[in-house]
């Protein structure tokens, strides 16, 4: 069963005007996405009422070709059986895959299906009773409404498949937890969002160059350029840079500033001083560095001391 070819047999039926609108509006030609009463109007000299006026009966006229046709209640009856799999209701393009102007076209002349079109709060679906939508509306509202009390995302242990038609909850980048389409932490719209949510995932100091490329790979897909993410990361001060090119965030404990910066904090919560391992060990954990950095900052004489006990203090100024 080919939905183009059944749409097409239904088509060349109608005359030749009326089979022109309405493959103009369900976009059934070269064009894929559907053209407004206006520019269809303008094109033919006619008003945009007129051009509804001819699609309405064209419809009508194709419903009663339809209802004639075994092949468009074989394709009506597969599609029914469909979206029956996903519980009586379904994202459209879950079911309208290849072809998909044309099976919307089939839909629209039954009544054993319903279509309800995409608007700000859900995706177009397709269901087999109103009923059904209802029960769905119900269900993400009932959802929205336990996440919006928790206030953060929360471990999927299901995903009903009722939720997919809903716009505002999303599952998170790793699939793992579901959230609001509005927490950043779910669909991070700038980039500093975006840079937190691959760090905070993946728990750990990344390049930037990988970082960019994880963003890359996000569900919102949109390519950035690493030097965008580099300068947002050294703007923003909400990241450390730890090591060379690799950065965490700073409410993981990582204090700003260079690897001197960092041994001048370390040094300044002891009053009697730190030995050179406490001294290593302490930047180790607070930068990606080789320990003979730390040993030839902590040279500095114009910065740090060594006592006759061979610990180190600041420098008094």
């Amino acid at each position: 069963m080919n939905p183009r070819i059944v749409s097409q047999n239904i088509l060349k039926e109608l005359p030749t005007r009326t089979r022109d609108i309405i493959s103009r509006r369900f976009a059934l030609g070269k064009n894929e996405k559907p053209e407004t009463l206006e520019s269809i109007g303008k094109s033919f000299k006619i008003t945009r009422e007129r051009v509804r006026q001819i699609e309405n009966d064209g419809i009508k006229k194709a419903r009663k070709i339809a209802e004639e046709s075994n092949d468009f209640k074989e394709a009506i009856n597969f599609y029914q059986k469909e979206i029956q799999k996903h519980g009586g209701v379904v994202r459209e393009d879950k079911i309208a895959v290849g072809n998909k102007n044309h099976i919307i076209f089939l839909i629209s002349l039954t009544d054993k299906i319903i279509r309800e079109k995409e608007n700000d709060d859900f995706y177009a679906i397709f269901a087999t009773s109103e009923e059904n939508i209802l029960r769905a509306k119900e269900v993400v509202k009932k959802t929205i409404k336990e996440l919006e009390e928790k206030g953060v995302p929360q471990e999927i242990k299901t995903f009903p498949e009722e939720l997919e038609i809903s716009k505002k909850i999303l599952k998170t980048y790793d699939g793992k937890a579901m959230g609001l389409s509005t927490w950043p932490e779910v669909n991070p719209k700038t980039v500093k969002d975006k840079i937190k949510l691959i760090l905070s995932q993946e728990k750990k100091p990344i390049h930037f160059k990988d970082i960019t490329e994880m963003i890359g790979n996000l569900p919102q897909k949109r390519n950035l350029h690493p030097q965008t993410i580099h300068n947002e990361l050294i703007r923003n001060q909400e990241f450390v840079l730890v090591g060379r090119g690799y950065y965490a965030l700073k409410n993981w404990g990582y204090n700003p500033g260079r690897v001197r910066d960092v041994i001048y904090q370390a040094l300044s919560v002891s009053e009697s001083g730190l030995s050179k391992d406490e001294i290593v060990n302490f930047v180790l954990n607070q930068r990606m560095v080789k320990e003979s950095t730390v040993l030839l900052n902590l040279q500095n004489k114009k910065f740090f001391k060594k006592d006759k006990e061979g610990k180190y203090k600041i420098k008094e100024a």
